[in-house]
């Protein structure tokens, strides 16, 4: 017994004084960024207490939801009427996508970013890019890309608006690619689809998505990523 507690006393020694090791993390406020000092482990509690608190808020938005058409569109709806916009003189604040959440507001990225990341907490594949108008107008906004039922469709949360086909359904990339859609606004008003033309007209296909922002917030891709890193740098 003494020479196991030998063996496991300078273990946890050198445990403990890991968890200690000075770390930074990143904020950035008013698109200016600070890095901030911390403790690893205070890092390792924020970082589990993000991912218990995500599967909470999206197991409470979903209910009894059956189907992932039943359980994105809920979680459009709330993302859409819960990430308001920044309000007036208020800074512009991006860190953790939990801490968008707690706010209740940010800008038309961060709506995209919360909305992404709770469907990869429903184990629905999603994430957010930017497309723009073209090689002459460089405006952008930000497009959430879902797949449902084995197709990637399209979603604005900051505009309420997703996008169908003529058969009544969600409107793949494919199918937008070639023009077959229409904008449908969650609050029933009319579509905005003149708007969002000059950008849906850049859409290419996807392939492979890899580890994104919205799908390494749970602890397995978070290791996944940092090992990736490893490898390359």
């Amino acid at each position: 017994m003494r020479k196991l507690f030998l063996i496991i006393l300078p273990i946890m020694l050198v445990f403990l004084l890991a968890l200690n090791i000075t770390v930074s993390t990143r904020q950035v406020v008013n698109y200016k960024l600070k890095v901030l000092k911390i403790p690893l482990y205070l890092k390792l509690l924020d970082f589990f207490d993000r991912d218990f608190n995500y599967k909470l808020l999206a197991k409470n938005i979903l209910g009894g939801s059956k189907t992932d058409k039943e359980r994105v569109m809920k979680l459009f709806a709330w993302a859409h009427e819960n990430i308001r916009k920044t309000p007036a003189g208020f800074p512009i604040t991006d860190n953790h996508v939990w801490n968008i959440i707690v706010r209740g507001y940010g800008e038309s990225d961060q709506a995209s970013d919360v909305f992404t990341t709770l469907c990869n907490y429903a184990s629905i594949d999603a994430f957010f890019t930017w497309l723009d108008i073209g090689p002459l107008d460089h405006h952008y906004i930000p497009l959430s890309f879902v797949k449902i039922e084995g197709r990637w469709s399209v979603f604005d949360p900051r505009g309420g608006f997703y996008f169908m086909n003529k058969k009544n359904e969600f409107a793949g990339i494919d199918e937008i690619a070639k023009g077959d859609w229409s904008a449908v606004s969650l609050d029933g008003s009319g579509a905005s689809g003149v708007f969002y033309a000059e950008y849906l007209k850049n859409l290419e296909l996807i392939k492979n998505v890899g580890l994104t922002r919205a799908n390494t917030q749970s602890p397995i891709n978070r290791l996944r990523l940092e090992i990736k890193k490893l490898k390359f740098n």
